[in-house]
């Protein structure tokens, strides 16, 4: 519901109904609305920046190989779930917190993997912090794209950050 309408859309009542429980049953599970904001804010550091980079790391390979295989992971996605968390940030205190140290952690994970690839220290954070800004970008819709179009433009913002 969160992906399909944002923020606005979880509401106990429909949720509830649509997942064909009672009030109650949802109430044994959260103490109430903003408990359940609160743990889909946790599931979504969990799944898209603490899980990501977790597997990613588990790939194994060369600090390039890894930072490749990030920057196609993160570009597979259709970015609903990303840019409905942003949008909720915008009015939300604890969620834009929640941003702010998500992207302060994926763009320190892609400066470390950088400079282990050999980018020197001093550029190595200011082309992750581009590289994210034009990963996000991609999810817009200002120019729309295939999950295919964004793996191959993945591919070129690797070797753009690899760059000497």
């Amino acid at each position: 519901m969160f992906e399909e309408g944002g923020v606005s859309a979880v509401r106990v009542d429909p949720l509830a109904k649509r997942l064909g429980i009672t009030r109650g049953s949802f109430y044994w599970h959260f103490k109430n609305r903003a408990a359940l904001l609160r743990a889909l804010l946790d599931r979504w550091v969990e799944g898209e920046t603490e899980g990501v980079i977790e597997t990613n790391e588990q790939g194994g390979g060369t600090a390039s190989d890894r930072l490749r295989r990030l920057l196609r992971t993160c570009a597979s996605e259709d970015g609903r779930l990303e840019m409905s968390v942003r949008e909720w940030a915008a009015g939300d205190a604890d969620a834009r917190e929640t941003v702010r140290r998500v992207d302060e952690t994926r763009i320190a994970y892609m400066a470390e993997l950088s400079r282990e690839a050999g980018t020197p220290k001093r550029d190595a954070k200011a082309r992750a912090r581009i590289a994210y800004v034009a990963w996000l970008g991609l999810y817009t819709g200002i120019a729309p794209t295939t999950a295919d179009q964004r793996i191959t433009d993945m591919d070129q913002l690797h070797r753009m950050m690899l760059s000497p």
